[in-house]
C-alpha cells in the first residue's frame, strides 16, 4: 500500500495540546476536556497508480490521561462514499496513550478511483460535553483523483475563492479564446484577471503586478512575492483535481494616501 500524497486546500483547524479558555467544566473538576479532529476540512488526492492507501487521521485531546482511552467514531450523514467500496474504516475507534494528546485512526481507500471521487466525513461518536464547540465534532475529507480531465469544460464556470483569511467569495472564470482565461472577482474585486492557460502543464499564468482596481483611496494590486518582497514576476495559478491555487503573491495599495498598504497574503485557493 502507498503513502497518501495529498494536497490540502485550506486548513481550519489545528490539533491543540493546551486547555482552551472556555465557561465549561467538564474534566473531572480539574478543568476542561474536550475532543476535536487536528484537521475539520481536508482533501486527499490519489495518485494515478495507486490501487489503495491509508492515511492517518489524528484526533486531539485537550488533557492526558494515565491510562490508555479509548473513544469511538461513525461514518457521516454527509459521506457520498460507499463504506466497502471506497474507503474502510478498520477499527471504528481511537485510542489516545497514557500521557499522550493524540489519536490516530486509519482510513484505507479501497477503490481504483475514476476521477469523480467522493466525500468522507467522520464523527466523534462521544457524549456531546466532550466535544469542542469551537472545531464540532466531525471531519469533512474531500477524496479525488489526478485522473479527471483537466480542460475548459473543467476550468470554465462559477468558483469559491478561500483566501489566507478565511473569506469567502464568489468569482468566475470564461474562457477569452484558445488559450486565455478571464479570473473576474478575485479577492471579491470586480475586475478581472487575463491568464494564459496550459493544460498540460495544468497552470495558468498571469502577468504581475496586475491591478484589481480602486480600494481604500489607491489602487489595489496583486503581485508575485520573492524572496525580497514584491516583484514583477509572473503569478502563477496551479490547476489540480481539488481545486485551484495561486500561491506566492501578495495585495497591496498603489497610490493615494495609504500607498504601499501590504495585506500580506500568501496564497488563495479556488473551489467549487
Amino acid at each position: 500500500m502507498k503513502k497518501l500524497a495529498y494536497f490540502a486546500m485550506a486548513l481550519f483547524a489545528v490539533a491543540c495540546t493546551q486547555k482552551l479558555d472556555m465557561d465549561i467544566d467538564t474534566f473531572d473538576g480539574k478543568g476542561l476536556e474536550f475532543l476535536h479532529f487536528s484537521s475539520a476540512s481536508d482533501s486527499w488526492l490519489v495518485a494515478e497508480d495507486d490501487e489503495s492507501y491509508v492515511y492517518d487521521v489524528t484526533i486531539a485531546n485537550t488533557y492526558t490521561h494515565d491510562a490508555a482511552v479509548t473513544y469511538n467514531v461513525a461514518v457521516g450523514k454527509k459521506t457520498t462514499g460507499v463504506e466497502g467500496v471506497d474507503f474502510a474504516i478498520p477499527t471504528k475507534s481511537v485510542t489516545i496513550e497514557a500521557g499522550k494528546y493524540l489519536g490516530t485512526l486509519p482510513v484505507e481507500i479501497l477503490y481504483d478511483t475514476t476521477g469523480e471521487g467522493f466525500v468522507l466525513e467522520i464523527e466523534l461518536s462521544v457524549d456531546d460535553a466532550l466535544i469542542n464547540p469551537s472545531y464540532g465534532k466531525s471531519a469533512l475529507i474531500t477524496v479525488k483523483s489526478d485522473k479527471i480531465t483537466i480542460d475548459w469544460d473543467w476550468l470554465v464556470g462559477n468558483w469559491t475563492e478561500q483566501d489566507i483569511s478565511g473569506d469567502p467569495y464568489p468569482m468566475a472564470i470564461s474562457q477569452q479564446d484558445e488559450t486565455t482565461a478571464v479570473f473576474t472577482n478575485i479577492w471579491g474585486m470586480e475586475s478581472d484577471l487575463v491568464g494564459t492557460v496550459d493544460f498540460d502543464a495544468r497552470t495558468v499564468t498571469f502577468k504581475g503586478p496586475a491591478s484589481l482596481g480602486e480600494a481604500y483611496g489607491g489602487q489595489l494590486m496583486i503581485s508575485h512575492l520573492g524572496a525580497d518582497g514584491y516583484d514583477d514576476g509572473d503569478i502563477v495559478a496551479t490547476l489540480s483535481p481539488l481545486g485551484i491555487v495561486i500561491a506566492d503573491i501578495g495585495f497591496y495599495l498603489s497610490g493615494g494616501s495609504n500607498d504601499g498598504y501590504d495585506f500580506g497574503e500568501d496564497y488563495i485557493t479556488l473551489t467549487r
